[in-house]
């Protein structure tokens, strides 16, 4: 009986501790932030290249970039452009719009999910 009593206080404080132990941080992203610092910090922590689909040599003209890990791009309006990463079973898209809005250009980062 003792025993579960105790197991019953310390519980708690063990799944935080263990919680935060293992729990992996998050990205080190920052709002326009170029897309090559993005990468490099995320590769860093782990993150690994994981497009959801192979661009097309314009989308990739409109990137500006060779990395792994952009899926797509739009060549009209604004230029948003997707890329996608993958560490163990998360999964995380960062979309950039361009330096130079209207022209292909190292894009910087707007939002990720």
């Amino acid at each position: 009986m003792g025993r579960c009593v105790l197991l019953s206080l310390l519980l708690p404080w063990l799944m935080g501790v263990g919680s935060s132990a293992f729990a992996k941080p998050e990205p080190q992203l920052n709002a326009r932030q170029t897309i090559l610092e993005a990468n490099r910090h995320l590769i860093a922590d782990g993150w690994r290249p994981a497009p959801e689909k192979k661009p097309t040599q314009e989308e990739r003209r409109w990137a500006s970039v060779a990395l792994e890990s952009l899926s797509a791009c739009s060549g009209t309006g604004v230029g948003f452009c997707r890329f996608d990463y993958r560490r163990d079973l998360q999964r995380l898209s960062v979309v950039t719009v361009p330096s130079k809005p209207g022209r292909p250009s190292v894009g910087r980062v707007e939002r990720w999910w």
